[in-house]
């Protein structure tokens, strides 16, 4: 008795076409990486800054969020307490500071029209006069662009 092993032509040819359509559906998403990276870079930031009102609120401290905006020379931002000191980051070791344009945020940039936003004891935010703020303060990150919102009054992101 005489067995032929394989795959027939027609076997090969199925699954051929399925790889296809798989990778047609799968090539796309695959391809926005930086766009994806700019997405879980805005959701850092939103925490960074909420992270930022909680210590001002629990340490009755003021406490900012630099933003160091490009063509600056470290483009990013950091999280300070009252006396300029970098915070801990509170995922991992080191300081809270992150910069752009590098790393893991290579091809990302931010864009805040203020050089730093501080929340007080209440948790409110006030801009780099010193004035509560008046309007929502939308800080832009590109490529997206996504925008993170820091609201007025209650300093709520979004």
């Amino acid at each position: 008795m005489v067995t032929h092993r394989g795959f027939t032509l027609i076997e090969l040819v199925m699954v051929l076409v399925l790889i296809g359509i798989i990778a047609a559906f799968a090539a796309p998403r695959m391809g926005d990486v930086t766009g994806t990276k700019a997405g879980a870079f805005a959701d850092k930031l939103r925490a960074d800054i909420r992270y930022a009102q909680n210590l001002a609120m629990t340490r009755h401290l003021r406490h900012r969020v630099y933003f160091n905006s490009a063509p600056a020379t470290n483009p990013g931002y950091a999280v300070t307490d009252n006396t300029g000191a970098i915070v801990p980051d509170p995922a991992g070791g080191g300081v809270l500071s992150i910069a752009l344009g590098v790393g893991d945020y290579a091809g990302i940039t931010a864009a805040s029209p203020y050089p730093f936003i501080e929340f007080d004891s209440l948790g409110r935010p006030y801009d780099d006069a010193g004035s509560l703020l008046a309007a929502a303060v939308n800080v832009t990150i590109s490529p997206g662009p996504v925008t993170v919102n820091v609201t007025p009054q209650t300093g709520a992101v979004n």
